[in-house]
C-alpha cells in the first residue's frame, strides 16, 4: 500500500496518528481480522511500533497539510473496504474524520473515488476477465469513465 502514498512526506507522529485513525475505524463495527492486518502491516511499512492499545483523538491531527490528509482519507476508505461492505458506522466515521480536518464533502467524494480507483487498478491490464474488473468497479459505485480510467492499459 505504500505505493498509494510513496510522494508524500509522512513523518512519525503523521504515521502513528493515521495508524490510530485506522484502528479506530476498524474498531467502529467490530474488528475484522483482514483489517487488523492491514494496519499492522501499514504499521512496518511506515517503521512505527503498534498503536494497537493507543486512543484516536480525530481532534488532534498532526497533519501538516492537503497531501497527507489525502493519505489518511484513502486509507480510511480502502480500509473500510477490506471486509467487502462498508458499515454505516465507517461511513460515518470517514464523513466526521474529513469534517473535524475541514475537508469538504465535495474533496470526501474525490478521495474516495481515488482511493476505489486504486484499488480497482491493481487490476489493470486484464483482459481475460475484463467484464469481471468492470464489474468490481460497478460494485465500488465507479462511473464507467473512472473505471476505464483505473483500468487504462
Amino acid at each position: 500500500m505504500r505505493d498509494l502514498f510513496s510522494d508524500v512526506d509522512i513523518n512519525k507522529d503523521e504515521a502513528v496518528w493515521i495508524a490510530q485513525g485506522l484502528r479506530a475505524l476498524a474498531k467502529c463495527d467490530g474488528l475484522a481480522a483482514a483489517e487488523l492486518a492491514m494496519v499492522e502491516s501499514l504499521e512496518g511499512e511506515l517503521g512505527i511500533e503498534s498503536t494497537a492499545h493507543d486512543t484516536f483523538d480525530a481532534d488532534a491531527s498532526p497533519l501538516r497539510g492537503e497531501p497527507q490528509q489525502a493519505v489518511f482519507v484513502r486509507t480510511l476508505v480502502l480500509l473500510s473496504l477490506v471486509d467487502g461492505r462498508v458499515s454505516t458506522r465507517e461511513t460515518d466515521f470517514i464523513v466526521d474524520a474529513c469534517s473535524r480536518m475541514g475537508l469538504s464533502d465535495d474533496r470526501r467524494a474525490e478521495l474516495e473515488v481515488d482511493a476505489k480507483q486504486y484499488l480497482l487498478s491493481t487490476l489493470e491490464g486484464v483482459r481475460h476477465f475484463r467484464q469481471q474488473a468492470i464489474a468490481v468497479g460497478k460494485r465500488l459505485g465507479l462511473s464507467e469513465a473512472q473505471i476505464d480510467e483505473a483500468l487504462a492499459n
